[in-house]
């Protein structure tokens, strides 16, 4: 809500927004996260000539910057779970929330907000209702907040300037796809109170879920489903 406020009044192109601490953090729908001290809660404004149709694909390409930051300064195998989480050891490390305002097709603002838990202890995560971890839990190790938030920002950038272009696009889905949960599991969605099943082979490059049903493949975007789990 602050950024979106931020971006209302300044509305400038990559401002990036940190807090210590939140008090009314959002996951997608109506969920709440916690954001206690020793995590990394930032936001992103960014004004992208793209078409609304292919916003989910910024929510997985920073997912994917986060996991590749987590790989790589931390050497552990983080993996994402469509639509916006990404998971170590199947535990939730980090959420990424993407909101925009859009106007004549067009979008006027799009905001990226990214929580990391960075250096949360476990006792501020046991009791919580979703399996979760930190980095510092799983390397052992205090870490350095300005280091990955540097080695992220330089990963996400890298990205998201290339996206606008069709083979680099494509490039970035399919190292989206390598690391990507549920492909390749049977899966139930929740869309709008029916209850479906279905087997998750892969996503398009709009970032929308294709899932076999019946003999018949259908695409689902974050913004249709209640939720989604692995069947086997």
């Amino acid at each position: 809500d602050e950024a979106f406020r931020v971006a209302e009044e300044k509305g400038l192109n990559g401002t990036i927004i940190l807090a210590e601490t939140q008090t009314s953090g959002r996951g997608r729908g109506s969920k709440t996260w916690l954001s206690p001290y020793g995590g990394l809660w930032f936001s992103i404004i960014l004004k992208p000539k793209i078409s609304p149709l292919i916003i989910s694909i910024i929510t997985l390409l920073s997912g994917l910057a986060v996991a590749e930051t987590i790989k790589e300064s931390l050497n552990l195998d983080a993996k994402m779970k469509w639509p916006n989480d990404v998971l170590i050891d199947n535990l939730k490390v980090a959420g990424i929330l993407c909101e925009s305002e859009i106007f004549k097709n067009k979008i006027k603002k799009l905001v990226i907000g990214i929580g990391v838990n960075l250096n949360i202890d476990k006792e501020d995560i046991e009791g919580l209702d979703i399996e979760a971890t930190s980095c510092k839990i799983e390397s052992g190790n205090e870490v350095n907040r300005e280091k990955f938030l540097a080695h992220f920002l330089q990963k996400f950038e890298n990205y998201y300037s290339k996206m606008i272009f069709p083979s680099e696009l494509e490039s970035i889905v399919n190292k989206i796809r390598k690391i990507i949960i549920p492909i390749g599991y049977y899966v139930e969605i929740k869309v709008e109170d029916k209850k479906l099943s279905g087997y998750a082979f892969d996503i398009d490059d709009s970032g929308s879920l294709l899932v076999r049903i019946d003999n018949q493949i259908k695409a689902f975007t974050s913004s249709n489903i209640e939720y989604i789990r692995i069947i086997k």
